[in-house]
């Protein structure tokens, strides 16, 4: 979700109102989401390294974050199941009591999956895996470490960055291991219907392999 600071001042407006604008984008994808068929999404709320924004900043991002996981009868409403990744330390207590209620809230909804990233690093998931499968006692392999990440999801198909920015920025690392790229010069604020067409166009065309090669072309 790249692009909020930017696009505010490229309108003479502060960034808070960016960051306002790019949660009013949220439920518009979501609905784009449903309407294509996409069955899980995840969204790079607020990374491991966004800590060192001013705190302003940081605070503004909390309280969007509040506001959005209260909207429980909207994702019950649309059948929308939400999930939480990140660590949970740091984060302020009343916000870990709105992610465990609105996990628990949605648990059973089926149409889509959302998995928010919130205080969310790549190499931090895989390393609390590791942990958590050494204090079990288990083998590490890729197996373990996929069942012991945050949350099981499904590895990712696509991962879309937004404002022309041209890398992954430690998101979801072990999950994207073969997933495809989408860049757009597309700020997230921006990101409508017809920049969400161009993106599943472009996924569609491409002929995934996961290291293999088609016989006629050894």
């Amino acid at each position: 979700m790249d692009g909020n600071g930017r696009w505010a001042k490229l309108k003479g407006q502060p960034r808070a109102k960016g960051h306002i604008a790019g949660l009013n984008r949220v439920d518009d994808v979501l609905q784009l989401c449903q309407k294509y068929g996409v069955q899980y999404v995840s969204l790079f709320v607020f990374s491991t390294e966004n800590w060192s924004r001013p705190q302003s900043e940081v605070d503004h991002l909390f309280d969007l974050a509040r506001c959005y996981l209260k909207k429980s009868k909207s994702f019950l409403k649309r059948d929308i199941k939400v999930l939480v990744s990140g660590k949970k330390e740091r984060l302020p207590e009343d916000l870990v009591d709105e992610i465990e209620k609105i996990q628990q809230q949605t648990k059973e909804c089926k149409s889509l999956v959302l998995n928010l990233c919130i205080n969310y690093g790549g190499r931090d998931e895989i390393v609390y895996a590791v942990n958590k499968i050494l204090s079990l006692g288990k083998q590490i392999d890729e197996k373990t470490i996929s069942a012991c990440l945050y949350n099981q999801l499904p590895e990712l198909d696509l991962v879309v960055r937004t404002s022309g920015e041209m890398r992954l920025s430690n998101f979801m690392l072990f999950q994207a291991a073969y997933a495809e790229l989408y860049f757009t010069q597309a700020m997230w604020p921006d990101f409508d219907e017809s920049e969400f067409v161009c993106m599943l166009e472009s996924y569609n065309k491409r002929e995934r392999k996961f290291g293999d090669i088609k016989i006629n072309e050894k």
